[in-house]
């Protein structure tokens, strides 16, 4: 058979596995919903209504995710017995209209909605290739690992593809980007990058939806960033599936470790700035690094962000079947081995990804002229 022709079987058995992300939602059962994160967000969402002042009080959340999960005991228990909502408070204003569905059909949604994201952020960040060149990144273990745990990732994957797509008008690429902060952690090495290189007018507008998400939750508690900042820190356990550097940072002797949570979390942000200004010629390639790398400088990323390396991949346009296949295999083992294995992997492999765009082929920039 001719290589189009197995081109052509690869996108079909793609499609094939692309429904199925979509189907899974739909014919899942409730326990599923209840075991994926979608209780975390669903607590958030009631928190916000009823009670803003006390959002990330654990004992509190332990009380209304009780009502979220009608009782029911969940398989993998996370921090203080629950599963924390700790992101931004906007999150759960987000979650809101979802919750107001029930536990059940809101979760199924939650997670439609999430595949929805990813789907559209890809097909911006392709552009104007065909929509085919995102099956590879949409068909992946990373894709599964998200919807199987009602993450966030296709909202950031949504904001980075939108950017992509209005870079040429500054400051609705800063707008766009403004989804992103739904896990900010994870964007780090776009905003040293955009600052670095003076794109103002991306950082103003990136600036203003910040603001703009700050206000909606701060009228209702104006606290609520210090509250987040301390309640994010019950994140970094020794026990936890993390693929980032930062990770590494536990092992550290204790009294140390926040300081080597920060000078890790520093260091991988600056290889990877660092890294993406080699492939300035290229803008594919440098944004595709700052988008991989975002991953692995997060002071705390789990195998399901892994859905980013993903979208880095389908932005630079040149990975080869061997780098996908690593891709999966090595989010997979993630998912599935113990610490510290995961963060090894993590790093690894985004790492060697980083690399390697970094040091490929030198070509003219492929996308619209960067924005200032």
């Amino acid at each position: 058979m001719s290589a189009a022709h197995w081109r052509w079987r690869g996108s079909i058995a793609l499609v094939a596995v692309s429904l199925g992300f979509f189907i899974y939602p739909l014919v899942e059962s409730s326990d599923s919903v209840i075991n994926s994160d979608w209780p975390a967000f669903a607590t958030g969402a009631l928190m916000i209504v009823n009670n803003p002042q006390q959002l990330y009080d654990l004992d509190v959340q332990q009380r209304f995710e009780d009502q979220v999960t009608g009782g029911r005991r969940l398989v993998s228990l996370g921090i203080h017995g629950i599963l924390p909502f700790l992101a931004p408070a906007w999150v759960a204003l987000f979650a809101v209209p979802f919750e107001a569905l029930g536990t059940d059909l809101g979760g199924r949604a939650w997670i439609l909605f999430g595949l929805l994201c990813l789907a559209a952020g890809l097909y911006l960040a392709v552009r104007p290739r065909s929509p085919t060149a995102a099956l590879p990144a949409f068909a992946s273990v990373p894709t599964a690992l998200m919807l199987l745990n009602a993450q966030l990732d296709g909202l950031v994957a949504l904001g980075v593809g939108a950017a992509i797509a209005l870079w040429s008008r500054p400051y609705l690429a800063g707008l766009a980007l403004g989804l992103t902060l739904v896990k900010p952690q994870l964007v780090l090495p776009i905003g040293a990058a955009l600052l670095v290189s003076r794109r103002w007018k991306v950082v103003a507008g990136w600036a203003a939806a910040g603001i703009v998400l700050w206000a909606s939750t701060a009228i209702l508690n104006p606290r609520w960033v210090l509250d987040w900042a301390g309640a994010a820190g019950g994140t970094i356990q020794s026990g936890a599936r993390e693929v980032d550097l930062a990770h590494l940072s536990v092992y550290f002797p204790a009294g140390t470790q926040t300081y080597a949570l920060a000078l890790l979390t520093l260091a991988a942000v600056l290889a990877t700035v660092a890294l993406a200004a080699r492939r300035k010629d290229n803008f594919n390639a440098a944004a595709a690094i700052l988008v991989i790398g975002g991953v692995v400088a997060a002071p705390h990323a789990l195998p399901t962000d892994l859905v980013l390396v993903a979208v880095g991949l389908a932005i630079w346009n040149r990975a080869s079947w061997f780098e996908w296949a690593a891709l999966s295999v090595v989010a997979a083992a993630a998912a599935l081995a113990p610490a510290p294995a995961p963060a090894g992997l993590g790093v690894l492999l985004m790492g060697g990804l980083t690399l390697r765009i970094s040091a490929s082929r030198r070509g003219p920039e492929s996308s619209p002229s960067p924005a200032r």
